[in-house]
């Protein structure tokens, strides 16, 4: 922070619509959130912060109940909105305001198209690009006490002050290297991505170890995860303290039918047992009722065969060269998901481009010429 710029603690109505009115002005405006979320499933909004430069409003959500001209910020079409690692952000503006910032500029993956490295940092990238080095003393404290601390003010307002010195570096770059086309597509695709909502009978898939069970144990975890979602999103409690993931992969493998044999689950809590125990089982007995054809499909299909990791292992060799030429963090052009399903498509028969890869910038920058490199690999391998 320079002291040139002015810093305003935004507490009342009237303060919040006369930094709307300054807002309306600007064609580029950098956004932070500050949150919590270690008891609840939902986050809690704690402070909000905007900068045009040459001001920075802090917001206290908790003093002002209507936010509609943050809202109304968040929707304008005119002005672009700018932060780094933006994901939380945009999960927490959904939650308490009902919409997502767009248009949208991520720095983190501007940074990582224009050669700075895959997921820096804020501060990692504000050392990089303005040679500031700033302080994260605060990052980890209690943002919903009040009255902030001066410390956790002058921290919240540096965490949004110099996004936009590094938006405008990052936009210079990307023209002088070509790659505007690609950074908007990004952009577009991270909207789109916080868009999705996981239904409850998919869940099953993000628990940690799912991957290792049976079918039938992951029609038991498919109910057994809904079921828990929907009461976490109803209570607004965190998954894991109603039943965590290790306790549901212990009753998706026991599939328990009576409280004896539930009791005799070790991984399970007591607590969990006796607040819950009706309801898992009652998960259980529905997923027991399923026809075998009904259960879910196996999650991971099992380690490559080795000529397919060789090709794994020789498109990443060929991808970090290609992303060095291209100026990009080579996590950027693929992820070793897509590069497995391309192996396992050759394997298969015919190698194939997943869908990460075969379409927009990405199939234009190396969609065909990885084609081609597996075509020449598999040619020449023993």
């Amino acid at each position: 922070m320079t002291g040139a710029t002015a810093v305003t603690l935004v507490a009342r109505a009237a303060q919040l619509e006369a930094a709307a009115a300054a807002w309306r002005a600007c064609p580029v405006l950098a956004l932070d959130t500050e949150f919590m979320r270690t008891d609840t499933f939902f986050p809690r909004l704690a402070l909000v912060q905007v900068s045009s430069g040459e001001a920075v409003w802090l917001i206290d959500p908790l003093a002002i109940p209507d936010l509609a001209p943050l809202a109304a910020l968040l929707a304008d079409p005119g002005v672009v909105k700018v932060l780094h690692s933006c994901s939380e952000d945009l999960e927490v503006f959904q939650h308490a305001l009902g919409c997502r910032p767009a248009p949208l500029y991520d720095t983190q993956v501007a940074a990582a198209l224009t050669g700075h490295g895959f997921s820096l940092g804020y501060g990692a990238l504000v050392q990089r690009l303005l040679g500031i080095e700033l302080d994260k003393q605060e990052t980890r404290s209690d943002w919903l006490q009040r009255p902030l601390t001066s410390a956790q003010l002058a921290y919240a307002a540096a965490d949004v002050h110099h996004l936009l010195p590094l938006y405008r570096q990052l936009v210079a770059a990307a023209a002088m290297q070509g790659k505007d086309a690609w950074v908007a597509e990004e952009m577009e695709r991270l909207l789109v991505q916080a868009a999705v909502v996981i239904p409850p009978r998919e869940q099953y898939r993000r628990v940690k170890g799912a991957g290792r069970l049976k079918r039938v144990e992951l029609a038991a975890l498919r109910e057994l995860a809904a079921w828990r979602e929907v009461q976490a999103r109803a209570g607004n409690r965190p998954r894991g303290h109603i039943v965590n993931d290790a306790e549901l992969l212990a009753l998706a493998a026991a599939r328990p039918r009576d409280r004896a044999a539930l009791a005799g689950v070790a991984e399970l809590r007591p607590r969990v047992i006796r607040e819950h125990g009706d309801q898992l089982l009652a998960a259980i007995v529905a997923a027991a009722a399923l026809a075998p054809a009904d259960y879910p499909e196996l999650l991971d299909q099992g380690p490559p065969e080795r000529s397919a990791r060789d090709l794994i292992r020789a498109c990443r060799d060929w991808l970090a060269e290609r992303a060095a030429a291209l100026q990009v963090a080579p996590e950027v052009l693929a992820r070793r998901a897509d590069l497995e399903a391309l192996a396992r498509s050759w394997q298969d028969g015919e190698a194939r481009l997943p869908p990460a890869l075969a379409g927009g910038w990405r199939r234009a920058a190396i969609g065909a010429e990885l084609l081609d490199f597996v075509r020449t690999w598999s040619a020449a391998a023993p």
